[in-house]
């Protein structure tokens, strides 16, 4: 390098007017980080309780029907009707507890 180069290379590395220094950056990062997490385990959260509802839902739901077809003059009315129950207990879905207490909470 020229002495003239040197000497303005210094200057540059020296000079701070409208810098920003590495603690500023450390603590800038340091709260978009933060931010981050605590949104990604808010939006975890909320998804969570969505398919919890989901699921909820899924086993309130009841498929039951009846109907009666009025017959022509001289027949016999026809009653149809279907029944969606649930086999077993509403809290049990194929051994994984849906709501209420767990069987590690009554041990």
């Amino acid at each position: 390098m020229l002495p003239s180069q040197s000497h303005l290379f210094r200057r540059f590395i020296a000079d701070e007017s409208g810098g920003f220094h590495s603690v500023e950056f450390v603590l800038l990062g340091t709260i978009v980080c933060l931010g981050a997490i605590v949104g990604l385990a808010e939006y975890r959260n909320a998804v969570v309780q969505e398919y919890g509802d989901v699921s909820g839902a899924m086993a309130a739901l009841d498929q039951s029907f009846s109907y009666t077809l009025a017959a022509s003059s001289g027949s016999p009315a026809v009653s149809v009707a279907y029944s969606d129950t649930m086999v077993g207990s509403a809290l049990d879905a194929n051994g994984v507890t849906v709501n209420g207490a767990s069987s590690i909470d009554s041990e």
